[in-house]
């Protein structure tokens, strides 16, 4: 009988994973199925296989011949991940809203090269299954729930005595609480503290007060390192994160992710170089009366060296990380903004492009995001809206999950850099 063999069995969800299928027939074909739920949502991937002569099947030396990946590709079936046809709402992306339960990845094994439209039919009777559970957050890392005062988010300690370097992590205007990224820090060894900033859409609520206070709330802790802390941010998180490191003397140490060097959509106190974006020509109807939304060259045509958040004043050092298939910000943000370095403060800034990447980078491992439908209900982008919008983030799927992987490895190395102060992390640092 087949069998599909996973390590290791109890898996972080960035750890590499070598999955191998044994017991098959010389040079049988089959087809691996992925799948898993989030929320009302289930997603899946698959790719076809030819066993070897000794019947064993290895994803990290065996090239897949078609699916929603091809070529040897170890980890595919867990960044080629896409939402299941026919589900309502469709255009749904992958968000682990809860880290408190693992991903459950389940690995059926069947007979042949099945079809998208095959792997999600009742008729084919599965070979092997495999269920495996990978845990965002260590059973020994420490989540705490944290509402003081107006301050709302999530703590996670890492095991053993502090202190420990600091991270305060901040997602973009999705709104609400994310606390997947943070936790997956913590288990590499940081305190991190997911903020709540936002508990809708609305830019205008972000009151730079409330962030100056969770700065300090977050350094007073006592297993907290007493050197400074790092902001990790993208999109409007990053956006933030820029402006707060130049306010906030706490902050040495600031990761963007593909967030305006400047501050935009509203204005901001005390920052009042708000850049106004044009909103013409970002929305396209198709044919289908569907509207898709490209923000890309949303800002407006006289950005100015003035407008742009001015970082070079301060000692913070920063790593940019740009998605040159960015939809929603030009990537020429990125460049103006390193242009307007001063040579001798250019050490402070590494800026990394990735190309055909978009808009989120996440995690490795987990599936790549190009576009998820949002229902606006209200005024957005300046148009009156009572359907379904279809945000565009850009990326070509193995290209972003590659850039997915090695950003992550970027991140820790630089912060632990830093934060740490361990020579680990320059300027032309080759992954």
């Amino acid at each position: 009988m087949p069998d599909i063999l996973i390590s290791p069995e109890n898996p972080l969800v960035d750890d590499k994973l070598w999955v191998l299928i044994c017991g098959l027939e010389a040079y049988q074909k089959t087809t691996v199925k992925a799948s898993t739920f989030e929320g009302n949502s289930k997603f899946s991937s698959f790719a076809c296989y030819t066993a070897d002569k000794n019947g064993s099947i290895s994803l990290a030396h065996h090239s897949s011949l078609s699916g929603t990946y091809t070529g040897i590709k170890p980890m595919g079936l867990f960044w080629s991940m896409i939402q299941d046809p026919g589900q309502e709402p469709a255009g749904r992306r992958y968000m682990k809203r809860t880290v408190k339960t693992p991903q459950e990845v389940t690995i059926t094994l069947y007979e042949g090269h099945l079809t998208l439209e095959n792997i999600h039919s009742d008729k084919f009777k599965p070979l092997a299954i495999k269920t495996i559970e990978r845990l965002f957050k260590r059973n020994d890392v420490t989540r705490v729930e944290i509402k003081h005062d107006r301050l709302k988010g999530t703590l996670f300690i890492p095991p053993g005595h502090g202190p420990f370097p600091g991270v305060l992590d901040m997602f973009g205007t999705v709104g609400g609480l994310i606390e997947f990224r943070a936790a997956m820090l913590a288990n590499k060894g940081f305190i991190t503290f997911a903020l709540c900033y936002m508990s809708s859409h609305e830019v205008e609520e972000i009151e730079t007060s409330y962030l100056q206070e969770a700065i300090t709330w977050f350094c007073s802790h006592p297993d907290i390192m007493k050197t400074g802390i790092g902001i990790l941010g993208v999109c409007k998180g990053g956006e933030l994160a820029l402006l707060l490191s130049t306010i906030c003397t706490q902050v040495k140490a600031v990761v963007n992710i593909n967030g305006p060097p400047f501050n935009s959509l509203a204005p901001l106190a005390p920052f009042d170089n708000c850049v106004q974006m044009d909103y013409s020509a970002v929305i396209t109807v198709q044919p289908d009366s569907s509207i898709e939304v490209r923000t890309r060259d949303a800002i407006c045509d006289n950005l100015t060296r003035e407008k742009l958040t001015q970082t070079w004043k301060t000692d913070v050092q920063i790593l940019y990380l740009v998605g040159e298939d960015d939809q929603s910000l030009h990537p020429r943000c990125a460049q103006m903004f390193q242009e307007t370095y001063p040579q001798s403060k250019r050490h402070n800034l590494t800026v990394v492009r990735y190309p055909n990447t978009g808009h989120l980078i996440e995690p490795p491992y987990l599936p790549v995001t190009s576009s998820n439908k949002k229902t606006y209900e209200d005024d957005v982008f300046g148009k009156k809206m009572q359907k379904e919008v279809t945000l565009m983030w850009g990326g070509e799927t193995e290209a972003h999950a590659k850039a997915q992987e090695d950003s992550w490895t970027r991140i820790i190395m630089f912060f632990h850099s830093v934060l740490l102060k361990k020579n680990v992390y320059s300027l032309n640092s080759q992954l």
